[in-house]
């Protein structure tokens, strides 16, 4: 936690009980999470509308994996985490790359260029096109369409945050845990 001060979970009981409620739904507090931790109520909803556009959604993984990469695409920290989850999801190393550097992979189905292309319209300083969300719109039923949107919304309120109270990555242990977290996740469904 670069500039805030750390919780400790072992002497603050409200910030143990999320914490706790964190660990059930993903495994592990990630330092994200925790640099949260100064407002435990603040990050128990946070945590759930996280847990619900992760887990809880009508996207496939890839799609989940996808959104997250493109919208997070400029933030190291949702790139390290979630480049190594999309790639465990699926989508060729050689895509996630692109998508790094702002691009639409032409090597994945159409309906998954359309998505990276409505989240990167979605984080720009533009509106997203009418012909974007149109054609998007034939491969996506109006769930789909708004779990996607708050999938989007909710990692581009995570990214910046992660930015603003400089979250520092962490160490390869630590996101070990996450992609094994994520294997068993679909080994489930």
């Amino acid at each position: 936690m670069a500039v805030l001060n750390e919780v400790d979970p072992a002497t603050n009981p409200e910030a143990k009980k999320v914490f706790d409620e964190i660990t059930a739904s993903r495994g592990w507090v990630s330092n994200a999470m925790k640099s949260l931790a100064n407002a435990p109520e603040g990050l128990r909803r946070f945590a759930h509308v996280g847990d619900y556009v992760r887990y809880h959604t009508k996207l496939s993984e890839r799609l989940v994996e996808l959104t997250i990469v493109t919208i997070g695409h400029k933030v190291r920290y949702a790139a390290t985490h979630h480049g190594q989850l999309a790639v465990q999801a699926g989508i060729p190393q050689a895509a996630v790359d692109e998508i790094l550097q702002g691009k639409v992979p032409s090597s994945l189905p159409e309906v998954e260029q359309l998505a990276v292309r409505y989240v990167l319209e979605f984080a720009s300083a533009d509106s997203i096109a009418n012909s974007t969300f149109a054609a998007l719109r034939k491969h996506l039923d109006d769930r789909q369409m708004t779990d996607l949107t708050l999938l989007a919304a909710y990692y581009l309120a995570y990214g910046t945050m992660i930015k603003g109270l400089q979250v520092q990555l962490e160490n390869k242990d630590k996101l070990d845990i996450e992609m094994q977290w994520q294997k068993a996740h679909l080994e489930r469904q």
